[in-house]
């Protein structure tokens, strides 16, 4: 019984670490857009970097982050619009806290 109880509470703490995990990102990418339409005429690095540091602010690994900023009509004048979207590989914390004996 107790083995189920842990097992629940936490799948319980992984789902909420998942789910910070994605609200963080998406307050970068946010942040990242803000960037780009201020700083309009593309700069790509600097909202790159914006999007990595104000990750960094909250997550303790931002190395995995891969921010991609993309213009969809074509170039970065303003009024056109921009894309900034963020690849990110989530690796569980249950895992590292079992481990099974090599055999």
């Amino acid at each position: 019984m107790i083995v189920v109880i842990f097992t629940v509470v936490f799948w319980v703490f992984e789902l909420g670490w998942l789910m910070y995990t994605y609200s963080v990102l998406a307050d970068a990418v946010n942040e990242g857009v803000r960037y780009a339409i201020v700083h309009s005429g593309g700069d790509v690095a600097g909202t790159q970097a914006k999007v990595k540091a104000f990750a960094g602010t909250s997550l303790h690994d931002v190395s995995a982050i891969t921010p991609s900023v993309t213009f969809p009509d074509g170039n970065s004048a303003p009024p056109n619009r921009v894309r900034v979207t963020v690849t990110y590989t989530y690796i569980p914390y249950l895992p590292k806290f079992i481990t099974a004996p090599t055999m």
